[in-house]
């Protein structure tokens, strides 16, 4: 049983996070069926420079609920710096992956001043294509039914979220081998208590807002990293989002899916720590 992760309560909810390191501020905001646990590789290595939080968002990990006026992404963004305040953090930089990077766009667009760089991982600020939203409401659908996520459901989402040669790959290699047997049992172990809140926050991310143009105001140091062998974000999305924020840097990671900070952990370290390095948090 892993130990209960400090919270703070947010529009009546607990609201979950993992705190590591000490310095400036980094905010690491996870995707749609993802969790804290998705960024450790990312903690251990920027936590000796850099104070590391990871949220758990509503319906994911140790966050059971959902506040009952949380509506949209706008809604989560404004309850993350909420947690900043609570936290007495002024300034952060931001680190998204998915739908966690929207959220970290909408924190951008809510509090400029405090948000001194962006990173955004296999994420997209425009609609969701729609061949994409119907596939993401069967499953959806599955798990409203099941009162769970069933235990091929959870296979078929683990394959989409690690790259097409991943489970061939895993054979010889143990770490990949075990990232993608933790990411299923994470599916599979997700409390009935959880699905309501769950499937709250997945209507929320499958049908935000359209942002794309919105982020043509930012002018903050951004960095747009994408995987080139995933099943659920394309480069051409990344490359509509570079063209959109002014002087971003775009970042091809080759042979990763839409995990691909675990997938390819030190590379994508590397290119985080060295983007990190350049920003003045003061």
């Amino acid at each position: 049983m892993p130990t209960l992760s400090p919270s703070i309560i947010i529009d009546g909810q607990p609201l979950h996070y993992i705190d590591q390191g000490k310095g400036p501020v980094v905010v690491f905001c996870h995707g749609l069926l993802a969790n804290a646990q998705m960024w450790q590789a990312q903690l251990d290595a920027l936590s000796a420079q850099y104070r590391c939080i990871a949220l758990d968002f509503w319906g994911h990990g140790q966050t059971k609920n959902i506040p009952t006026n949380c509506e949209n992404l706008q809604d989560v963004a404004a309850h993350v710096l909420s947690l900043l305040d609570a936290l007495n953090i002024k300034n952060v930089a931001l680190v998204g992956h998915g739908s966690g990077g929207a959220i970290a766009a909408e924190m951008a667009l809510i509090a400029p001043a405090r948000i001194k760089a962006l990173v955004m991982l296999n994420s997209f600020v425009g609609f969701e294509p729609q061949v994409n939203c119907v596939k993401y409401q069967g499953f959806m659908a599955q798990v409203a039914n099941n009162q769970a996520i069933p235990a091929e459901l959870a296979t078929s989402i683990t394959e989409l979220f690690f790259s097409k040669h991943a489970n061939e790959l895993s054979q010889h290699n143990t770490d990949l081998a075990l990232a993608i047997t933790q990411f299923n049992q994470q599916l599979s172990q997700i409390s009935s208590e959880q699905i309501a809140p769950l499937l709250k926050f997945a209507n929320m991310a499958i049908f935000k807002r359209d942002t794309l143009e919105s982020v043509e105001a930012l002018t903050l140091p951004t960095l747009i990293a994408v995987g080139l062998d995933g099943y659920l974000r394309t480069a051409l999305e990344s490359y509509l989002m570079h063209d959109s924020i002014d002087g971003s840097q775009l970042l091809h990671i080759d042979n990763a899916g839409h995990l691909a900070n675990i997938e390819k952990a030190t590379n994508f370290n590397q290119h985080v720590i060295e983007f990190l390095n350049k920003v003045n948090f003061n």
